[in-house]
C-alpha cells in the first residue's frame, strides 16, 4: 500500500485547523438532523471535483434525483460535474446486503477519489446488530481495496456515536452539534478521534470545540483565536491623548498593552477612546474601532465635532470599522474578523468600545473570560496598544467602581460623574510595571476633547 497523502479537506477553515485529511482513510461526521452534515460533505466533495479530483456522492434516500438536484442548485459551491448515485432508502434498511453490493459495484465502475454515503445509519436497519456489524466490516474491506478518502455520514448523537462500529471502523470522528445560546443557537464542531495528525496539535484537537457557522456560501470553522508568538514587552509607551492622564500614567500608556477606561453612561468613555485613536493616527498609527452601539457613521459625525477629520483616515485606510449587532454575532467569528482586519492592514492601536456588550452573545461569565482573554493575548501578540470600554455603576467616591474586566487589563482608569458637585474625576486604579499616581484628578469633556485640570485633587 502507498503512503498516506495530506489533501485539502476542501473547506478552507477546517485545513487551517486539522492541516487536511490523510488518503486513504474513512472519516465519520456525525450529529443529528440539521447541524449541516450534508452540506459539509457536499462542500468538501464539490471543492475536491473544482480541483480534479473524482468525486462520488451516494445519499441513502427515498427522494428523487430531480429534487436533489434542485436542492443542490441553491448551495452556491455545489459543482455540477458532482456524481450522485442516489440507494433507495427502504432497500437499504430491508436488504443490506444487496446495498453492499451496489455500493460495491458502483465505487468499481465510477473509481473515485472522494467518497460520501450519506447517511449510513439507515443500512440494515432493524436487523440484529450482529448482522450490521459485519455488513460494516465488509464495507470497510471494500473501501480499504479502493484506497479513497470516504466520508460515512451518520445521523448519531454523541452517545451512540461511541458505541457504534462505525466509531471504531473510522480513521477520523468529526462530530456536529448545536445547542441553544441565550438569544441564538450556536454550533459545534469537535474531533473525538483523528488518526495521522502529529502528537501536539492532535491533543489540541481533539480536546476542544470550535464553533462554525453554514450558510448558502457553505461551511465556516472558526479556530480558536491564539498569541502568533511570545510576547516581549519593553517599557516604550505611547501618548493616549491626554496629556494629564499620560503625566498620572509616568509617561503614557504601556505599549502593547491593554487599557481599561470604566464608568458610567455620561462619563465621557467613547470620547476618551476616540481621543486615543485620533492621537494614534496624527502620528501615522493605523487604527482599529471596534464597536457595538455606534455606526461608524455615527461615531464620524461625533469626532467632527470634536474637530477631528477621522473620515480623512477611513479614506487612505488608516482607520477600519468593525460594527457588529451584539445579538447577531458569533464571538468566535468576530475574533476572526479582528484578526483578518489586522492582519490586512497592519493596525498599532485598537478601541474596543463596550464590553458589556458581550454579555448578549456570551452570557457565560466563564467563557467570556476566555473570549476576553484570547482577544487581549492575540492583540499582545500582534504588538498592538489596546483601549477597551466598560459600563461600571456609579460609586459615591471616585475610584471604588469596580469591573470584572479588570483582571485582564494592564491598566484600569476609572471615569466618575460627581452629583453633588457637578465635576468629573479621574482615577487610574491599575498600571502595570508603573509607579502610577494614585491621586484623583478632575476632568472635562470639551468642544477639543476631554481635558484634565492636573492642579485639581480630591
Amino acid at each position: 500500500m502507498d503512503d498516506l497523502n495530506e489533501i485539502s479537506c476542501g473547506i478552507e477553515s477546517l485545513d487551517e485547523l486539522l492541516g487536511g485529511f490523510k488518503s486513504p482513510s474513512t472519516i465519520l461526521v456525525a450529529g443529528t438532523a440539521g447541524v449541516g452534515k450534508t452540506i459539509m460533505a457536499l462542500q468538501m466533495l464539490s471543492e475536491a471535483g473544482k480541483k480534479g479530483e473524482k468525486t462520488l456522492y451516494i445519499p441513502i434516500t427515498t427522494e428523487k434525483i430531480d429534487k436533489l438536484k434542485m436542492y443542490h442548485s441553491t448551495l452556491e459551491f455545489f459543482d455540477e460535474s458532482l456524481e450522485v448515485y442516489p440507494i433507495n432508502r427502504q432497500l437499504a434498511e430491508k436488504d443490506p446486503l444487496t446495498t453492499l453490493i451496489d455500493i460495491g459495484n458502483v465505487i468499481e465502475t465510477k473509481k473515485p477519489d472522494r467518497l460520501v454515503i450519506d447517511p449510513i445509519t439507515p443500512i440494515g436497519f432493524g436487523f440484529v446488530e450482529q448482522e450490521r456489524r459485519r455488513f460494516f466490516y465488509t464495507l470497510d474491506s471494500i473501501l480499504q481495496e479502493r484506497n479513497i478518502l470516504t466520508f460515512l455520514i451518520g445521523e448519531l448523537i454523541d452517545e451512540e456515536m461511541h458505541q457504534s462500529v462505525v466509531s471504531h471502523l473510522a480513521d477520523g470522528i468529526i462530530y456536529l452539534s448545536r445547542r441553544s445560546n441565550g438569544l441564538k443557537t450556536d454550533h459545534h464542531i469537535e474531533f473525538p478521534k483523528m488518526r495521522g495528525l502529529d502528537l501536539k496539535r492532535q491533543a489540541e484537537i481533539t480536546s476542544c470545540k470550535y464553533l462554525y457557522k453554514i450558510t448558502t456560501d457553505g461551511f465556516t470553522v472558526y479556530p480558536h483565536l491564539k498569541p502568533e508568538k511570545d510576547t516581549n514587552l519593553d517599557d516604550s509607551r505611547v501618548e493616549a491623548g491626554i496629556p494629564g492622564l499620560d503625566t498620572m500614567l509616568g509617561g503614557g500608556i504601556l505599549k502593547c498593552s491593554n487599557t481599561l477606561v470604566a464608568g458610567k453612561p455620561g462619563t465621557g468613555k467613547k470620547l476618551f477612546g476616540l481621543q486615543f485613536i485620533h492621537h494614534g493616527l496624527e502620528n501615522g498609527e493605523p487604527a482599529i474601532i471596534v464597536t457595538f452601539e455606534d455606526s461608524p457613521h455615527q461615531l464620524l459625525m461625533d469626532a467632527e465635532k470634536i474637530g477631528w477629520d477621522l473620515n480623512k483616515y477611513v479614506q487612505s485606510g488608516l482607520l477600519k470599522f468593525i460594527c457588529n449587532n451584539p445579538t447577531e454575532i458569533y464571538p468566535a467569528e468576530h475574533s476572526i474578523r479582528i484578526k483578518n482586519t489586522i492582519e490586512n492592514m497592519g493596525a498599532s492601536r485598537i478601541f474596543y468600545d463596550g464590553l458589556n456588550n458581550l454579555e448578549i452573545p456570551i452570557p457565560d461569565k466563564l467563557k467570556m473570560k476566555g473570549y476576553l482573554y484570547s482577544l487581549a493575548s492575540y492583540l499582545k501578540s500582534k504588538n498592538i496598544t489596546s483601549l477597551y470600554t466598560a459600563e461600571t455603576n456609579q460609586s459615591d467616591c471616585p475610584g471604588n467602581e469596580g469591573s470584572e474586566h479588570a483582571f485582564l487589563m494592564d491598566s484600569v482608569v476609572v471615569l466618575h460623574n460627581s452629583k453633588a458637585r457637578k465635576r468629573r474625576y479621574m482615577c487610574v486604579l491599575k498600571s502595570r510595571a508603573t509607579e502610577h499616581k494614585s491621586s484623583i484628578k478632575e476632568y472635562a469633556i470639551t468642544d477639543a476633547g476631554i481635558k484634565m485640570r492636573t492642579d485639581t485633587l480630591i
